[in-house]
């Protein structure tokens, strides 16, 4: 099993009286890590309930008090500390209340771990997320340095974490045209592209009949595969409206599904003040690459890089840093692009609370005077003293005073 950074987090919350929400998209490997956890726990001080099992959900489904009686039973009994694990918890989120209580009567003797791969229902009925009972993170693909041996770090260091298990024999364009699940990075070649192909499947069929939206399944599954051949620039919404046959109103509503069952990542532009014009509107990226793929119906193999080569790798670049920013920095630091309406534009912008860091991103094995351009710009209009570009360049290299050009896996 790949050795996730976010285990570091279960290590610390053994020792206090918090529990886990852990949030993610299907298949990055939520109850993986949690089962893992629960493996070394005594059977009598741990309760595990998985509601995406059928018999399960309906147990618990017609019986609402189950989970919270059978809890209470076990802690009234026992004095050691009680493990409850409840798995995909947005198919009855109304459990959480009953979470809250357990927390509240039973404060120091019992650890509550929830995941979840949809913020819809949380969200749309006002769910109570147990703040100071639970800590919230988000779990995302695999991070670089879950899946490969270290290099020096430029930009984002992941400190004192050492994988336990590499696979340096998935390339770069690897990455790309496959994306970095877990299940896929150690999966056979041959079966990644059926293994994405059924994922998005799957999400069709069960995310959003979920979210009813069964009757327009046909209109969704149209405005998906463009969605995801517009991931990663300024998405048209009249365009897709034309060539979906659905109202503006719709598309609208259909992206704010893609975030909340958590397929994309908003990307907001950089706002601060300066003398040039900029683009108000946000940028999405899907979650991963190869789901991008997948999603927009593309043929999963090296020809795909031909054409698609320099979106996959800015969106592979950005991903990792948001993964990075979210799990080190998730609360101070910020992330955005930069683009005036003259077309001048800046990839991604890092807002660390003391410092901006702007970065360009460009699919090339050599580094170019032209790609000193926009960061230039940016700098001098914000007053900025340092920059990277990231490349698939062989070794860094400085290119101008305070700007430095990076190799991706250099980050």
């Amino acid at each position: 099993m790949l050795t996730r950074y976010i285990s570091k987090t279960i290590d610390v919350l053994k020792n206090s009286h918090l529990g886990l929400f852990l949030l993610g998209p299907r298949q990055t490997g939520k109850s993986t890590i949690i089962e893992s956890y629960f493996e070394n726990i005594a059977p009598k001080n741990k309760l595990i309930f998985k509601l995406q099992e059928s018999k399960t959900y309906e147990n618990v489904a017609k019986n609402p008090s189950l989970i919270f009686n059978a809890a209470t039973a076990i802690l009234e009994k026992n004095a050691s500390t009680l493990h409850l694990y409840i798995d995909e918890i947005q198919l009855l989120p109304e459990l959480l209340g009953d979470c809250q209580s357990l927390c509240d009567q039973y404060k120091g003797k019992i650890h509550i771990y929830v995941t979840g791969s949809s913020a819809r229902k949380l969200r749309r009925q006002g769910i109570n997320l147990l703040p100071g009972r639970i800590i919230m993170k988000h779990l995302h693909p695999l991070m670089l340095s879950e899946f490969k041996k270290s290099t020096d770090s430029y930009i984002i260091p992941i400190h004192d974490f050492i994988p336990e298990n590499t696979n340096d024999e998935y390339t770069l364009e690897d990455i790309l045209i496959y994306g970095t699940l877990p299940g896929i990075v150690t999966s056979d070649k041959q079966l990644r592209g059926e293994i994405l192909y059924s994922y998005v499947s799957t999400y069709l069929q069960e995310e959003i009949r979920m979210e009813a939206l069964a009757r327009k399944l046909g209109p969704f599954s149209r405005f998906l595969e463009l969605a995801a051949l517009e991931s990663s620039s300024f998405p048209n919404l009249t365009k897709l409206s034309i060539e979906t046959g659905i109202p503006v109103a719709t598309i609208k509503n259909y992206y704010d599904i893609l975030e909340d069952t958590l397929l994309i990542f908003k990307v907001p532009p950089f706002s601060k003040a300066g003398r040039k014009r900029i683009l108000a509107t946000p940028k999405y990226y899907f979650y991963d690459t190869g789901i991008r793929n997948a999603a927009a119906g593309l043929t999963l193999d090296e020809n795909l890089l031909k054409t698609q080569g320099g979106v996959l790798f800015e969106t592979f670049v950005v991903l990792e840093l948001i993964r990075r920013i979210d799990y080190l920095y998730p609360h101070q630091w910020k992330y955005y692009y930069w683009r005036t309406t003259t077309d001048i534009e800046v990839d991604f912008i890092i807002d660390t609370g003391t410092e901006i860091i702007p970065i360009e991103i460009k699919y090339s094995t050599g580094t170019h005077a032209r790609h000193i351009k926009n960061l230039r710009i940016f700098m001098d209009e914000y007053n900025i003293a340092k920059g990277f570009i990231i490349g698939n360049f062989p070794l860094p290299e400085k290119l101008a005073d305070g700007i430095t050009a990076i190799p991706w896996n250099w980050i």
